[in-house]
């Protein structure tokens, strides 16, 4: 089997885990939950930098991510490539909560500053974009993180 194929296998188990399967169980609380889900997957997972967090977005399948904006409170990412796109095209309504759970934890932690995160689906565009808002005037205890 080649390298390709195992990578589209690899995608439609990602589909329909999560677009299909997590939907009918968790409902209307899909957002919420996954969003806290991803938080927890980050602080059970740990980064020392940001580098690392763009290379394990395309390691676990969550698509590729580039910063594309920063500004003092708030940083915006582009979560792109054949994952997002297949899951745009699989599912009208697909949950990226667990992206910006995790990626919101991971940048908590790593600036030591509240951060909270929210996504947009830009579907004409293929991509979605995660934006980080970050409070620096609500700095984190360190075991707090």
């Amino acid at each position: 089997m080649s390298e390709q194929n195992t990578e589209i296998q690899q995608f439609d188990s990602i589909i329909l885990l999560r677009d299909h399967l997590l939907s009918n169980l968790l409902g209307e609380d899909i957002d919420a939950i996954l969003y806290w889900a991803g938080k927890d997957l980050a602080r059970n997972h740990p980064v020392e930098t940001d580098l690392e967090v763009l290379r394990l977005f395309e390691q676990y399948s969550f698509g590729m991510l580039t910063q594309i904006e920063e500004k003092k409170n708030r940083k915006i990412y582009r979560l792109s490539g054949e994952v997002i796109e297949q899951r745009l095209e699989n599912d009208q309504f697909p949950s990226f909560s667990l992206e910006t759970g995790y990626l919101s934890q991971q940048l908590q932690r790593l600036n030591n500053i509240y951060s909270e995160g929210i996504y947009e689906i830009k579907p004409k565009k293929k991509e979605v974009h995660l934006t980080i808002q970050m409070d620096p005037k609500e700095p984190l205890p360190i075991d707090q993180n």
